[in-house]
């Protein structure tokens, strides 16, 4: 088990629990934070939103047992019509419907639709609103203020709500009088202060590969695109490999799968799921990518799969994952095995960047020789095996300037 360093430090989100009536932890809603670590300060609901699940799946946490427990997330109105936030399974997530929200027969036919594809969701601080009744058939748990909606005004609705089946959640509760009131009246669920102040979650964020993501995702929308080109588009950028690798790493994706190669992880996460992450890491990107380490470490993956072509071909694309994920902690300034755990790899792939075994291994160290130019070691390859490396080498150079070309 690896101990995370100090380098987790960003501020990620903030997480308060929700308790059952035995004050056993039920699950845990996730809320934003910027720069201020005790107020959300959101101005842009949807960026919000994306930035919460992008931090939850692709940053690297101490969250990954707690993950397992569902979660409540809020929506935004577009992004419940975009259907940008579904990467994630259903089985571990509640979306919260915002209060004041307009229910227009879009918006309710997006709830239906999402509903009957298991997913589930929660109607956050509940006021008793008529306009509201048409949406309980599709909603699973409702959420009251009791602070602003006091439960001993609203007794008889309660139980309605009880008899159509809900799973009723009483949220601000100050003190063990209004737990116990609650209780008695029916609440399934609770959360407040009372119980426990929301948590400040820290960890590493990964920044977003923003031009790779926006051309993958433009060229997501032709229906005819085919695996193989997806599967070139991600290669190429080595931060979008690591962030859908650690997507598919991720309790919430609901695909605990060791992975290969790229066209593995293309063909397994799926071309739809791919645009819904394509655009979720599009909306949170912030920052340029180093262009320079780019450029080494597609050096690195190409003229490692170079090597396996000539040598075995059924190993290509697992010696490019090798050579693509060998100098990732370098791109993101973190403890090589921290990040490889984190994301889903092979075990074959896993040993031969941090134990250099196996073909892949050999062919990892073989194209770091040439890199840095260890002399001493390139003598002792073959000669003739010596000159091969170095014209795949050479290739992979020039292929990987073409490719640094296009992402400027």
């Amino acid at each position: 088990m690896v101990d995370f360093p100090d380098v987790l430090d960003d501020l990620m989100m903030a997480q308060q629990p929700i308790f059952k009536k035995s004050k056993e932890l039920f699950g845990y809603e996730l809320l934003f934070r910027g720069q201020d670590s005790q107020n959300a300060n959101v101005s842009d609901g949807e960026m919000a939103t994306s930035q919460v699940l992008v931090n939850l799946c692709i940053g690297i946490t101490q969250l990954e047992t707690q993950l397992r427990k569902p979660f409540f997330i809020n929506m935004t109105t577009n992004l419940m019509l975009s259907d940008a936030f579904f990467p994630i399974d259903p089985d571990t997530v509640y979306i919260e419907i915002l209060e004041g929200q307009q229910l227009t027969p879009q918006f309710i036919d997006a709830v239906k639709n999402w509903r009957q594809a298991g997913y589930r969701f929660v109607l956050d601080d509940y006021q008793f609103d008529k306009e509201y009744e048409n949406l309980l058939p599709w909603v699973s748990i409702v959420k009251i203020d009791v602070l602003i909606t006091p439960p001993q005004n609203y007794s008889a609705k309660i139980r309605d709500l009880k008899a159509k089946g809900l799973i009723l959640v009483a949220e601000k509760v100050e003190d063990q009088a209004m737990f116990d009131y609650c209780h008695q009246l029916g609440f399934d669920l609770f959360q407040g202060y009372f119980l426990q102040k929301p948590e400040i979650i820290k960890g590493k964020k990964i920044d977003s590969a923003a031009q790779s993501a926006i051309t993958l995702l433009n060229a997501l929308e032709d229906k005819d695109i085919g695996i193989d080109v997806i599967t070139s588009m991600v290669s190429q950028n080595p931060t979008l490999s690591f962030q859908l690798l650690r997507i598919l790493k991720s309790p919430v994706s609901g695909i605990p799968r060791k992975i290969e190669s790229i066209k593995e992880a293309v063909i397994f996460l799926g071309l739809v799921q791919l645009k819904r992450w394509a655009l979720l890491i599009t909306l949170t990107s912030t920052s340029k990518q180093p262009k320079a380490l780019f450029k080494i470490l597609l050096t690195r993956a190409r003229c490692c799969q170079l090597i396996a072509e000539s040598d075995n071909k059924a190993l290509s694309d697992s010696a490019f994952m090798t050579g693509l994920m060998s100098g990732i902690d370098a791109l993101f300034a973190m403890e090589k095995t921290l990040l490889l755990n984190q994301i889903a790899l092979s075990q074959e792939v896993m040993d031969a960047i941090l134990k250099s075994e196996g073909s892949l291994g050999n062919y990892l160290q073989k194209t770091i020789y040439v890199e840095k130019q260890e002399w001493s070691k390139i003598q002792k390859i073959d000669p003739i095996e010596r000159v091969q490396l170095n014209r795949h080498f050479l290739d992979a150079m020039l292929w990987a300037n073409n490719i640094v070309k296009h992402l400027n």
